[in-house]
């Protein structure tokens, strides 16, 4: 029976991206199984810290997880030139060097977001899995490289993963789990009955992916219709500061001031009181890469549901993929009249049953980790 994790991700801590928001609140779940947790990381010049308090209070949580910081000399966030190769160089070194002399305790796993700590682990043939949440030909070809050592296995965050993988060929002997995001019910109160009106369709995330927008100007523009009801309104939680006065600036020419709140980066308390407060959670990117039409599974997805909060998406294959997609209210890419149907249809929509709610949360996930990783 696993006893011991040792999570080790080339991630920054603390930091205000979702990834890092996903694997602490995962751990924290592992530990309230009776697990112990090591989280591994670099300790870069800036940004990262080694102090556990102010990991705690930055994401908000009590449990014990043991912090190792390791040195980062390498010059990956250093320089802006060669940012991709320096990053790939980067990486590739510092996980080497944390897996060279790295020796596990009986009853324990490696869990990692790094491909190369998990082909490196795996040479060692060191119990180790890997959570994959988007492909590369590199990363497949580690995967490749790794999964046939006897005590390696992965978790792909969704089926469309894990069918570009081309490794389904060994599913079937237990060492590939599909395994989507969950929720963290500590932010969450017992769902209230939410005000006839107004009613408040909402958004949250970065306003950016890869420096280009998400994609909200479709749904301004669909405010800015007839048909579109004008006692809905629209908030947008998200950073960074000059994509939100941009916005702002977007919601002033179609004049819809009075119904669009673009409030910025708020703290994660503050973001889900906004959330159970509103009726319509919107899933919505512009169509910039596999990623993000085909591998993702937003964690603002699983809030949504279980803030009571009715859900409409574009019809991407990776929403499509999804938990409980039978609740979700599809739009059609740049088709305002669709998007428009989707919001009015799911403003009449029930809320998840609580059976349907526990199933998605992160410590029905850690269960099934565990069960996992234990088989």
């Amino acid at each position: 029976m696993i006893k011991n994790i040792s999570y080790i991700t080339y991630q920054t801590f603390p930091s205000e991206k979702a990834n890092t928001i996903q694997t602490i609140e995962n751990l924290k779940y592992l530990k309230r199984k009776s697990i112990n947790i090591e989280l591994i990381y670099p300790l870069r010049e800036k940004n990262s810290t080694r102090s556990v308090s102010e990991i705690k209070k930055y994401y908000q949580f009590d449990e014990e997880i043991k912090l190792t910081p390791k040195k980062h000399f390498l010059p990956f966030g250093k320089t802006k030139y060669f940012e991709k190769y320096l990053y790939l160089i980067s990486h590739l070194l510092w996980a080497y060097f944390i897996t060279r002399k790295y020796r596990i305790k009986q009853e324990s796993y490696v869990f990692t977001r790094s491909d190369w700590v998990f082909y490196f682990l795996s040479k060692k043939n060191i119990p180790v899995v890997f959570e994959c949440h988007q492909l590369t030909n590199l990363r497949n070809l580690l995967m490749k490289k790794s999964i046939g050592h006897t005590k390696s296995k992965i978790i792909f965050l969704n089926n469309n993963l894990a069918k570009d993988s081309n490794l389904t060929e060994v599913s079937n002997i237990k060492k590939v789990i599909i395994l989507h995001n969950g929720v963290d019910i500590d932010y969450f109160k017992i769902n209230k009955v939410k005000d006839g009106s107004p009613k408040v369709i909402i958004f949250i995330g970065n306003l950016l992916r890869f420096d280009k927008s998400r994609g909200l100007e479709f749904v301004l523009q669909s405010m800015a219709y007839e048909q579109f009801s004008k006692e809905v309104k629209f908030k947008v939680i998200g950073g960074p500061h000059k994509e939100v006065d941009r916005l702002k600036d977007y919601v002033n020419s179609l004049n819809l001031n009075n119904r669009v709140e673009i409030l910025g980066r708020l703290d994660r308390e503050s973001t889900i009181k906004h959330l159970s407060d509103s009726h319509v959670g919107l899933l919505i990117n512009s169509e910039q890469d596999k990623h993000s039409t085909h591998h993702t599974s937003p964690l603002k997805y699983f809030e949504y549901l279980y803030a009571g909060v009715n859900v409409v998406a574009i019809d991407y294959p990776s929403h499509q993929s999804l938990p409980l997609k039978d609740k979700i209210n599809f739009f059609k890419k740049g088709d305002h009249q669709s998007f428009i149907d989707a919001i009015n249809k799911s403003l009449d929509q029930k809320a998840l049953t609580k059976k349907e709610l526990d199933g998605i949360t992160l410590s029905n996930r850690a269960d099934k980790i565990i069960s996992f990783l234990n088989h």
